[in-house]
């Protein structure tokens, strides 16, 4: 009997949207079979992103998961918080079954809450001391982590719910690079806020939360216009010119024919101000990272949906 085919499904829920990618796996190689985006920002779903709530992401979740021909595959589930949850440490090395009680007592310190309201993940970095392991670790509160695991035992029986992007975000990279030979930035600029890390094998790792992201820009900008935050998006992706913000009064081609409108940027010293802060804002993390430990970051990878923004990238 030939051997029944192996799929894997990957959730990421995010501030604006759930995005589900479906593989197919074998012993040679890995394939895309499905990659599926339910995206809240619509007329007939919500106008302003404050108004998402769990209904809304349970119900993209089943949709989109229901579209799948082997729903009742391994899942895994990224999740984002509006909050700063995701830590780095540097811990005493122990045996991998004890990692998470180690991590447990050195997490309850910088928690504003008692760690008991908190579930936690964790990766292993590149380790810069024998005695010592690199770990980023992600927390999110149980209250959302049990309708959320409620949610997907419903879907699977094997479901893996990651804390945060991020976490999964980096170790693809760090599997796709192999050994460092040089520090790395990574940067993840998310709806909500982004993060920044610094991964280097010979140094501890340094990681950075901003809070800067394409949902912000859309409220400067929805601001600055006095027009709808759904608009807004539309605005900055290019998907709504000028002309038909003013009914019409022109034509894209009269405007140079761009498919993103650089006036709502240039025009607005607010949006601006606030990528200017992000740039800075990396740009001291890596200078305070090259005055510390005298290795220079001159390479960058940058992921997000904002990234997809011509005038940003």
């Amino acid at each position: 009997m030939a051997k029944q085919s192996k799929f894997r499904i990957g959730i990421d829920i995010g501030t604006n949207a759930v995005k589900v990618a479906s593989y197919h796996y074998g012993k040679k190689k890995e394939r895309l079979t499905q990659l599926m985006k339910y995206d809240f920002l619509q007329g007939d779903i919500v106008q302003n992103i404050e108004d998402v709530n769990e209904t809304h992401i349970m119900t993209a979740v089943r949709d989109m998961v229901e579209e799948l021909p082997f729903r009742r595959s391994s899942m895994r589930v990224g999740i984002s918080a509006d909050y700063h949850n995701v830590f780095s440490i540097q811990v005493p090395q122990v045996a991998k079954h004890e990692l998470k009680q180690t991590l447990f007592w050195e997490m309850t310190p910088l928690l504003p809450d008692p760690i008991d309201n908190y579930e936690f993940d964790y990766s292993i970095l590149p380790n810069t001391s024998r005695k010592r392991s690199n770990v980023l670790v992600a927390v999110l509160k149980k209250s959302k982590m049990e309708w959320l695991s409620k949610l997907f035992k419903s879907l699977s029986t094997d479901v893996d719910v990651l804390e945060t992007t991020v976490l999964p975000a980096a170790d693809l990279l760090l599997k796709g690079l192999g050994k460092l030979d040089e520090p790395i930035g990574f940067l993840q600029v998310g709806a909500s806020h982004s993060h920044y890390m610094i991964i280097d094998a010979k140094s501890y790792p340094e990681f950075l939360y901003i809070p800067i992201g394409g949902n912000k820009l859309n409220k400067l900008i929805a601001g600055e216009r006095d027009v709808p935050f759904l608009e807004a998006e539309y605005l900055r992706l290019g998907l709504m010119s000028q002309d038909d913000e003013e009914e019409e009064e022109g034509s894209e081609e009269e405007q140079g024919g761009s498919n993103v409108n650089l006036d709502i940027y240039m025009s607005n010293e607010k949006v601006g101000q606030a990528l200017k802060e992000l740039s800075i804002s990396v740009k001291k993390m890596n200078l305070r990272h090259e005055y510390t430990t005298g290795q220079k970051v001159e390479k960058l990878f940058a992921t997000g949906g904002l990234i997809n923004d011509e005038f940003v990238h």
